[in-house]
């Protein structure tokens, strides 16, 4: 197995890293996180780079990449947070729905926004009491020919609320079939009437906000029906294997930044005559430390290249979500002792880091989530 990256593959990762260091340091996102902002140069930085257009096919005006470069590019921007990767993979996965099932006027009219960093699209899934049996959803899209009338409630929606956004959002179009059935895409303007949008407190996650989305009475034209009327499940899906294996890039990176910080740290930090970091307790945990980012490096890499490959991958994506989600936990977990007092003080990065860990196994599809479908893939029956 050739694990050696092209010089094209090494050229984006570094410029994804020289981009991290100039416009999104850890502490900068740390301070947009806690100003709740999303600063404009930080979309625009990525629109110049044409990272937007990466994974779309070049007839299309993109860059043709494949899952591999884009776990490249969501590993260094990790480096600057989990929400700064968000911010980039969050807008092109719907993009690329859009792509695969939207009309050829949707995609004139959707596109090239997204491309040059002036729109974005946020995706409504889940629902007060549908999250992770996200099928269950209620929220209803009453057919009435040339538009759609939408009643119902969204959560945890990401980035809802931000200038410029769309909505993707699944909906009941079909009230009487199996709930696995009867599900459609539309896209909603938030501006619409009809249309409210409040911002949820979370730990963490402020740079594009987490929100609640209540719809009385909105209309929808018909022509904002993405994909086949009622077959919004088959296409909800056919986004997730891509999804859960970038995000496993994005973890990967935030973790080794993590450990790395608290590396860097033990190794200034004397007590008893001696840096921390030398002390075996610290140092085996460090080291421990390692060995699991880099078995969640291998598995997020292994994924994308079979995803890269058109292989199947939804076993090897769960494999990377959970493995990359669950060990950054673990290294903020370790950050936060190593670094002691200094770590709990909010105003250390470890203490930014350690908030924003704490969702990486719950968002995206939680662990036990994950554990299910390796179990199934498995030929078990887990409930």
């Amino acid at each position: 197995m050739d694990f050696d990256l092209t010089d094209e593959q090494r050229m984006l990762a570094q410029t994804a890293r020289d981009f991290v260091s100039r416009t999104c340091p850890p502490r900068m996102a740390k301070e947009w996180d806690e100003q709740g902002v999303l600063p404009k140069e930080l979309f625009r930085g990525m629109a110049d780079l044409g990272w937007f257009g990466l994974p779309l096919p070049e007839e299309s005006g993109g860059g043709g990449g494949t899952a591999l470069e884009l776990v490249l590019l969501a590993e260094e921007l990790g480096r600057a947070s989990l929400d700064i990767a968000m911010c980039y993979s969050g807008t092109f996965i719907p993009g690329l729905t859009l792509l695969k099932w939207g009309t050829p006027a949707q995609r004139d009219r959707y596109l090239p926004g997204m491309l040059d960093g002036t729109e974005r699209f946020a995706i409504a899934m889940s629902e007060p009491d549908a999250g992770s049996d996200v099928a269950a959803l209620r929220t209803t899209a009453v057919d009435h020919g040339d538009h759609f009338v939408l009643n119902g409630q969204k959560a945890w929606c990401t980035g809802a609320g931000l200038p410029g956004t769309t909505i993707a959002m699944y909906v009941r179009t079909n009230p009487s079939a199996p709930k696995h059935e009867g599900l459609s895409l539309v896209l909603v303007d938030p501006a619409t009437a009809g249309v409210e949008i409040r911002r949820t407190p979370t730990l963490a996650r402020h740079i594009l906000g987490t929100n609640e989305v209540f719809l009385h009475d909105v209309i929808v034209p018909r022509e904002n029906l993405v994909g086949p009327l009622h077959g919004g499940w088959k296409v909800m899906l056919s986004g997730l294997d891509l999804e859960r294996v970038l995000m496993s890039g994005a973890y990967v990176g935030v973790a080794q930044a993590t450990l790395d910080e608290a590396l860097e740290y033990s190794k200034q930090r004397q007590q008893f005559d001696r840096p921390i970091g030398n002390f075996q307790s610290l140092s085996h945990a460090m080291a421990d430390l390692q060995v699991e980012i880099d078995s969640a490096r291998l598995l997020s890499y292994r994924a994308a290249w079979l995803h890269a490959q058109g292989r199947p991958c939804s076993r090897e994506g769960s494999m990377a979500k959970l493995k990359g989600s669950e060990t950054y936990v673990a290294a903020a977990r370790w950050g936060m002792q190593i670094l002691g007092g200094h770590g709990f003080a909010t105003e250390s990065v470890m203490s930014f880091r350690w908030r924003e860990s704490i969702v990486a196994p719950i968002s995206g599809g939680t662990s036990q989530i994950q554990r299910n479908a390796i179990a199934r893939s498995m030929g078990l029956r887990s409930y």
